[in-house]
């Protein structure tokens, strides 16, 4: 309930879901006081380094949900986050697993209806089988565009995220990352 107020009355909300060490999202914060941020991740260690990191550096504009996104989502109040952040989400590439991954289309269905009007959708992966299905799913949802005009565009990480240790390593590994940004449609 107290979240739900929050964010009725916030003007700007960043949904970064598995922020990992929070690379991105505390970076994001600070650089941005004026955006409010939720923060959700699953695994207790990521989470626990996270927070120590925004504890240290007095951040004010962030929260943090310690668990699955998908306990707390449904709850968001109807065009209340104006973008949502995905960076590098485990790929789950065993097929027996595929029902694992958070790209589908009960979800996507799920945040269509929380995020704003041309609000968008950030989704960073290194993993080829992954990029098929994120393109998949979205297209076959229908109400999100994908924002691009040339390949550079999911060749190079969008200016409002910031490098983190899964991209480093995807490089370092001579993996190619492609970062997709789709923008809520009006239907």
């Amino acid at each position: 309930e107290d979240l739900n107020n929050i964010l009725k009355s916030k003007k700007n909300t960043i949904l970064e879901i598995g922020f990992g060490d929070g690379d991105n999202l505390i970076n994001s914060a600070k650089t941005n006081s004026d955006i409010f941020y939720i923060g959700s991740d699953p695994f207790l260690n990521t989470t626990t380094k996270c927070l120590k990191r925004i504890i240290k550096c007095n951040i004010n504009n962030i929260v943090i949900w310690p668990d699955d996104v998908r306990k707390i989502i449904k709850s968001f109040p109807i065009n209340s986050i104006s973008k949502i952040k995905m960076l590098f989400p485990d790929p789950w590439p065993k097929k027996k697993h595929k029902s694992r991954r958070l790209i589908q289309e009960d979800f996507l269905e799920i945040i269509y209806s929380i995020i704003k009007p041309k609000g968008t959708i950030t989704i960073a992966t290194d993993h080829d089988e992954l990029k098929c299905w994120i393109l998949e799913k979205f297209q076959r949802h229908g109400k999100f565009e994908w924002i691009v005009k040339t390949s550079k565009d999911w060749e190079t990480r969008p200016i409002d995220c910031f490098q983190t240790k899964y991209e480093l390593k995807s490089i370092m590994h001579k993996r190619k990352p492609s970062w997709f940004v789709f923008q809520k449609m009006q239907i």
